[in-house]
């Protein structure tokens, strides 16, 4: 049996396959018309409540935090959390809750066990944050087999269920709770083909609550003449109140304006929520995907009319404004396909795992070739030349590659050397540096020439390596990432992950 897991922004979805090797996903172990974790965790002293246990307390823990969005926080130094002996959390280590949550209840629905992992991450993830989650199975003693990009996920579970579209650009199009990504690709029987990607950070479901709730803050104000309390279970209950409503807005019919009364600590009070007013502000996030789309499509000297199919997954994806949207811009001869937005990423996180095993006659394979693409350019610097960079890997290149550039070394006038490894899109815009490599000091007295190699694997991670280009032997180097005030140290994380009472089962 295998595991695929989509672990999602606001909501954890897991899935298996079935004997006739279709997906099926895998309900919560005590709830089992539950076929989602929220990615929330709640934690107390020497206790923590994962997914539907922390939303469900919350209001019994009312001086507690509900840690949510904690995947927005993959690839930094920064704890999202720091518990009753001001020990820090990391993003990493509260998705280890979630993962270890999702792992118990998948040892109740398969009995047999399970052989093979994959895991989702968005296509948009740079190195680091695709290593966060790569680290998040490990302090959950999750074995990882492979991690897999959610808009890719989501088009193997298509392609299984619709085989008639070879030699047609399919576009997909996966906006969920905190990450938009987008993935082009082609299919020509089980061979599918990445052919280029892009994405905007930060922006999902999430934005769409923040609509709502400077709504419900401009209200308090004017009703009480004062800001809205900031305390830790008036904020969780407003943004569980602004989720519900934002779907409502998102899906309404109605003109005119939606009332609702509000509670805000022992206050009540009535906020009139304008639709077409929501329904502008939410169209201008939206309209900041089709920039990326464009952007995206324009790298290949296309168009949208040269889509043949869209198909929309993620949670905001299943929105009648985000559906309207792109309606009204597809062409006589264009498809727009809604396929399970909430649970094709698991699903075919589960075909991908089976496609990495052997067949047997009660779970048979499904063979699947899939080759994807750089999603960045992948630069080096050396600290103390010049202040260009040089490009070594270029953005939408088949994986996996690897680029090289070799430096002019001279020991007596600098006994180390100083590399910074850089992701990014554009050079001119937000630039990620995955950290610096110090090779060095030199014991030699002649000048020699040094070979940076940076690889881009298939999984989209990335490997350094360097060496003496004269007599190619390796060279020794210390590699760190940026520095922050908190010290990320896994065996600390671990020895917290595995003291703390989960869920009242472990």
């Amino acid at each position: 049996m295998v595991l695929g897991i989509d672990l999602g922004t606001s909501n954890t979805v897991a899935a298996s396959i079935s004997r006739d090797g279709s997906a099926v996903l895998l309900p919560d172990a005590y709830n089992k018309s539950a076929l989602s974790t929220p990615s929330i965790a709640l934690i107390e002293d020497n206790r923590a409540y994962a997914g539907e246990f922390a939303e469900n307390l919350f209001e019994s823990l009312p001086d507690k935090q509900l840690i949510a969005y904690f995947k927005r926080s993959f690839g930094t130094s920064d704890p999202v959390f720091f518990d009753h002996h001001n020990g820090p959390w990391f993003s990493e280590t509260v998705a280890s809750l979630i993962l270890k949550k999702v792992k118990f209840d998948a040892a109740m629905y398969l009995p047999d066990g399970y052989n093979k992992t994959v895991i989702t991450v968005p296509a948009h993830y740079n190195d680091i944050q695709r290593k966060s989650v790569i680290e998040a199975a490990r302090l959950a003693e999750i074995d990882l087999t492979a991690i897999i990009e959610e808009p890719i996920a989501a088009a193997l579970h298509y392609s299984q269920a619709h085989k008639n579209h070879e030699d047609e650009l399919i576009l997909i199009y996966d906006f969920g709770g905190g990450t938009f990504d987008l993935t082009l690709i082609t299919q020509s029987g089980n061979q599918l083909n990445v052919i280029a990607k892009d994405g905007v950070n930060q922006l999902g479901g999430k934005e769409f609550d923040g609509i709502v709730l400077e709504t419900i803050r401009n209200h308090y104000q004017k009703a009480f003449g004062v800001s809205m309390p900031q305390d830790k279970l008036t904020s969780n209950r407003l943004k569980k109140t602004a989720e519900k409503i934002k779907i409502e807005l998102n899906n309404t019919d109605d003109i005119g304006k939606l009332s609702k009364w509000i509670m805000a600590g022992r206050e009540g009070f009535e906020v009139n929520f304008m639709i077409d007013e929501y329904a502008a502000k939410a169209t201008n996030l939206i309209e900041n995907t089709e920039v990326a789309m464009n952007r995206c499509l324009r790298s290949l000297g296309l168009r949208f009319i040269d889509v043949h199919k869209l198909i929309l997954t993620g949670g905001t994806s299943s929105s009648k404004l985000v559906y309207n949207f792109w309606k009204n811009k597809m062409g006589p001869k264009q498809e727009l396909i809604y396929h399970q937005p909430l649970s094709g990423v698991a699903k075919g996180a589960a075909l991908y795992a089976a496609s990495l095993g052997e067949g047997s006659k009660s779970s048979p394979v499904i063979p699947i070739s899939l080759k994807g693409v750089s999603t960045y350019n992948i630069g080096v610097k050396v600290i103390g030349g010049l202040s260009t960079m040089d490009l070594l890997i270029h953005r939408n290149t088949p994986l996996p590659v690897s680029g090289r550039k070799i430096y002019k070394v001279v020991p007596s006038q600098q006994e180390t050397v100083f590399f910074e490894i850089y992701q990014f899109w554009n050079p001119q815009e937000e630039l990620h540096l995955l950290g610096t490599a110090k090779a060095g000091p030199f014991t030699l007295q002649e000048d020699f020439n040094l070979e940076v190699l940076v690889e881009n694997r298939t999984d989209g991670t990335i490997g350094l390596k360097l060496k003496n280009a004269d007599n190619g032997r390796d060279l020794k180097f210390e590699f760190s990432r940026k520095k922050s005030v908190h010290t990320y140290d896994y065996r600390q994380q671990k020895s917290m992950v595995d003291a703390i009472y989960l869920n009242n089962y472990f």
